[in-house]
């Protein structure tokens, strides 16, 4: 239950009319969103604060196939260009300072994230046009290769094969989380190395780290979100195959030693209508999950509460703005 992992939640509903759609990156006082039209930035509450650069193919401009990182330290937003390998950073005020090649061993890395004063790469497989996958690199912040990893477990033979990488990949601390769906491991990335920390057991529809043919993909597991907190880790998995869907929650308490596995989060606090988190962050010394909501859908949720509390929550939200996100704080031990 929600009860069980938090404490408060926060409505936030961004303003700026180009934010649908938005991929978001948090700093300690404001956060990104990634749209279509470009890179917005956000105070704490979802007030527009202003642009970071703009899409086009002129000097400090990216195209759509973009990702964000922040560099607190030096106070700089770096954009990776995905198809052309390219690094181009910002100030906080949106103005273009620099434009760098990055070494990478391919393009189109699906992650990006800055830790401390190196950039993190994080790859999908694409098992169509490479038998050994990359799994992630590491570059210093002016895009000079320092390490990168090849997944040397796999080899994949001819063949079209589907790929599900995961969509929301984390960090805790300086690290960040790596897995593929290919893996039974689950590892910890940072300047010091990389370290095993979860391993999946055995079951009957996992891969062996052996010769992979096309037909064994159904076998596959997906992960959407694997998260670590200072109490929990957290892991949305779910079979591949298609008609078995259903996203189970697989909860490890580090306290305890135990793991718990449901078909989702009980919201039995604020009525929140599901609950699929795809960002975790630190603001202020406190841990958060964050969900995003089309307004109807909490609207429809809230309104047809038997709770007051819950319905005058819908009070918060304009039905004709953009997305809500939802911040839920999670609860100190």
């Amino acid at each position: 239950k929600m009860s069980d992992i938090a404490d408060a939640m926060t409505i936030i509903q961004p303003d700026s009319i180009d934010y649908k759609g938005a991929r978001i990156v948090h700093a300690s006082s404001f956060f990104l969103a990634g749209t279509e039209q470009g890179i917005l930035r956000y105070d704490k509450e979802g007030h527009f604060m202003n642009k970071i650069g703009a899409i086009g193919q002129g000097p400090g401009e990216y195209s759509r196939f973009y990702q964000m990182a922040i560099n607190e330290m030096e106070r700089v937003i770096y954009v990776y260009r995905m198809d052309v390998s390219t690094l181009l950073s910002f100030s906080y005020e949106g103005n273009f300072l620099n434009k760098h090649s990055l070494q990478l061993p391919k393009k189109m890395a699906w992650k990006f994230y800055c830790l401390k004063d190196k950039l993190y790469f994080y790859y999908n497989i694409d098992a169509d046009n490479e038998s050994l996958p990359y799994m992630y690199a590491i570059t210093d912040i002016i895009g000079n290769l320092l390490y990168s990893k090849l997944d040397e477990s796999l080899d994949f033979a001819p063949g079209n094969y589907p790929s599900f990488p995961s969509d929301h990949i984390g960090l805790f601390g300086d690290t960040m989380l790596v897995w593929n769906q290919y893996s039974d491991t689950i590892y910890r990335v940072s300047e010091k190395g990389e370290e095993a920390f979860a391993v999946w057991g055995e079951w009957d529809k996992r891969l062996t780290p052996a010769k992979v043919e096309k037909e064994e993909c159904n076998q596959s597991m997906i992960i959407s979100t694997i998260f670590e907190t200072v109490n929990y880790y957290l892991c949305i998995w779910r079979p591949y195959d298609i008609k078995k869907n259903r996203w189970n929650y697989c909860f490890y308490d580090k306290a305890s030693g135990k793991l718990f596995n449901s078909e989702g989060i009980t919201d039995d606090l604020w009525g929140l209508p599901s609950v699929f988190p795809y960002n975790y962050y630190v603001m202020d010394g406190r841990e958060y999950l964050e969900c995003g909501y089309p307004t109807y859908k909490l609207l429809d949720a809230w309104l047809s509460s038997d709770d007051p509390k819950i319905r005058k929550q819908a009070e918060s939200i304009d039905e004709e703005g953009n997305n809500v996100l939802i911040r839920i704080r999670l609860k100190k031990k």
